[in-house]
């Protein structure tokens, strides 16, 4: 995109400290730290969200990120978070998808803070129930494919079956 900061940053046509690029992803120096190191992971292909990676991708992007928050400890880093947005309302500011990867160190003045809230046993039980029938939304049920044998009683319980989740199919042009 002509008008995005962070693909024009990509190009070449913006300076950067690049710290690592492949063909799909490229790590550079925030211009505004909160610590030395703070980096910052983007995909080369403009997009908004992980929403619109394959998961093939978002396995790459994470396996880089955990690559780079090691070196960042081999730096001199004590610790690391990794903080990603999605949509205005999480705190995205840039239309290109993107993690920071913060370096932190003992008395660093960096501070991620909300106010607590506080919810009733109900309540939580009520987010749990939609929270966790909208994970497994779109899953087919496992197809049994042969006859289901009688079990013996002396046979060891079975393994229960993991259910599959919601399959992410990359999007494109929004956050969902």
């Amino acid at each position: 995109m002509e008008q995005c900061l962070f693909c024009n940053i990509i190009a070449g046509k913006i300076p950067s400290y690049k710290v690592y690029e492949d063909n799909s992803f490229v790590a550079i120096l925030d211009i505004n730290p909160a610590n030395p190191g703070h980096l910052v992971l983007l995909p080369k292909a403009h997009m908004s969200s992980l929403m619109e990676m394959s998961e093939q991708d978002m396995f790459k992007f994470f396996t880089i990120a955990r690559a780079l928050s090691l070196s960042l400890l081999e730096f001199g880093a004590e610790g690391v978070n990794f903080l990603y947005a999605m949509g205005e309302t999480a705190g995205q500011r840039s239309p290109h998808m993107l993690m920071h990867i913060i370096p932190r160190y003992k008395n660093d003045k960096v501070k991620f803070v909300w106010e607590p809230k506080k919810f009733s046993e109900e309540e939580f039980k009520t987010q749990q129930q939609k929270i966790s029938s909208l994970i497994y939304k779109g899953a087919q049920p496992q197809q049994q494919t042969s006859t289901p044998q009688p079990q013996q009683p002396t046979q060891a319980p079975q393994e229960k079956q993991e259910k599959k989740i919601y399959t992410l199919e990359p999007r494109q042009g929004g956050y969902w």
